[in-house]
């Protein structure tokens, strides 16, 4: 990882408001980081045991959370680094309070080799300030006519699942032949289960996806019950991106209650399809996204599923473009540096979710789910945590992201809380301006 941040090689956190979803913790306390990892926990370490050891951080009023883990972000190399780079992309991630991130494999090439996915690993290694994993694509090419190298890919580290992306895997045959590889090499599957220009133009050409398709953009709830059908007969895990309609909630609930299991089949909820809908707007004023903008009703029942539990994350889709694709059409929205502050606004704050819950919905389960490193403060876990200022009030300015692209539909938005700091193995990646006096060192930290 980019190393510009603060190096310390012992640090003292005081008194920080510690909620860990892991281990159930929430309570004041001091932590120790030695090494990259967490090293002790207490309610007061003794002033005598930090003289002269430490770094110190004063975190007084401050929360501590594992660091945020979002498992859907689209950083834009290979082929389009004028929209994001593994650097600008880690830049926005970090001030936005993520600590590791799962890229999705629709670059150009498309990442469907172990060879490209080790060279973006070394890439990010050295120009990344936070953790990047990938998924890689589950068909050569993401042309959907058969599956990738899926042996070859699970041996990779940095590869954690397989998806097309925006593309449904169309053919049911091609599917089951992903998923029967999967289960082989033990790899998560995440598909994204909509209506793509590729498979509306496949439904044209007769194509047969295993079901009747039904109007443009309104087959997600179809696609997840293929996928469900084919996961449990052939023994592979999934996990669905973006899940949108309010059926898809209900299937999936039914799934789990007839003995699918978490474990199976798991889902994630992103901040656009959970606060916005599209009767929020007028005519020619809809943002483009892909799932498009929902129903009211689909919106409570997405909203409801998170509030419940039944949710396994909350992941950005962070997809950044350039002003001249929206223009022309692209869809997708940027969200690594609003998503913490929308999920505290809106749902923590509200009293609908508690602290440690949205914890674990941003950090403690996604990683689970896709068996990362990550979402844990417990002793020996590594140091990868967030500073979350609750209180902080903040208005959305697209110009003072990190991020190469300004596609947010929440501009002008004012939020409370945000992250104000992140550590990522024991070194600081991110301090804001009013996180900065915290410090009890004069060197220079990667700043915002």
């Amino acid at each position: 990882m980019n190393r510009t941040g603060l190096q310390v090689g012992t640090w003292l956190i005081r008194r920080a408001h510690l909620m860990d979803p892991s281990s159930g913790v929430s309570a004041v306390q001091d932590l120790v980081v030695e090494g990259g990892r967490v090293a002790a926990l207490a309610e007061e370490m003794p002033p005598a045991e930090a003289a002269g050891r430490f770094g110190v951080i004063e975190a007084e009023g401050l929360w501590l959370w594992p660091g945020l883990v979002d498992v859907h972000v689209h950083f834009r190399e290979p082929g389009f680094a004028q929209k994001e780079t593994i650097s600008s992309g880690g830049a926005a991630a970090a001030r936005g309070g993520y600590t590791t991130v799962v890229c999705e494999p629709n670059t150009s090439p498309p990442i469907d080799s172990p060879e490209l996915a080790r060279r973006l690993a070394e890439k990010a290694e050295v120009e990344s300030p936070v953790r990047i994993y990938f998924k890689a694509a589950m068909t050569a090419g993401r042309e959907g006519r058969w599956p990738s190298d899926i042996e070859a890919l699970a041996k990779e580290p940095s590869v954690v699942a397989l998806s097309d992306d925006g593309d449904p895997v169309t053919d049911p045959s091609v599917m089951q032949g992903v998923c029967r590889a999967a289960a082989r090499a033990g790899m998560l599957l995440s598909p994204h289960c909509e209506d793509s220009p590729r498979a509306l133009s496949e439904y044209e050409e007769g194509r047969d996806p295993g079901f009747e398709p039904g109007e443009p953009y309104e087959s997600e709830t179809r696609f997840i019950e293929r996928d469900l059908a084919l996961a449990r007969r052939l023994g592979c895990r999934v996990h669905f991106s973006h899940v949108s309609l309010a059926s898809s909630v209900e299937l999936l609930r039914r799934f789990r209650e007839e003995g699918g299991g978490a474990g199976t089949a798991t889902f994630e909820l992103t901040p656009h399809h959970l606060l916005l809908s599209r009767a929020d707007f007028g005519a020619g004023e809809l943002p483009r996204v892909t799932p498009p903008l929902r129903s009211p009703a689909d919106r409570g029942a997405l909203q409801a599923a998170l509030t419940g539990g039944a949710a396994d994350a909350v992941a950005s889709d962070h997809a950044p473009h350039t002003p001249e694709d929206k223009a022309r059409g692209a869809s997708g929205l940027i969200g690594l540096e609003t998503t913490l502050g929308l999920v505290l606004t809106y749902f923590v704050h509200t009293g609908r979710l508690s602290p440690l819950a949205a914890a674990r919905a941003m950090s403690t389960r996604p990683a689970e789910v896709f068996g990362l490193p990550a979402g844990s403060l417990m002793v020996g876990r590594a140091a990868d945590m967030v500073f979350i200022d609750p209180d902080e009030r903040w208005k959305v300015r697209a110009d003072e992201f990190a991020s190469l692209s300004r596609n947010t539909p929440y501009e002008g938005w004012r939020l409370r809380g945000r992250a104000v700091g992140v550590m990522v193995g024991g070194r600081m990646a991110f301090a804001g301006d009013s996180f900065r006096p915290r410090l009890n060192l004069k060197q220079e930290v990667a700043g915002g």
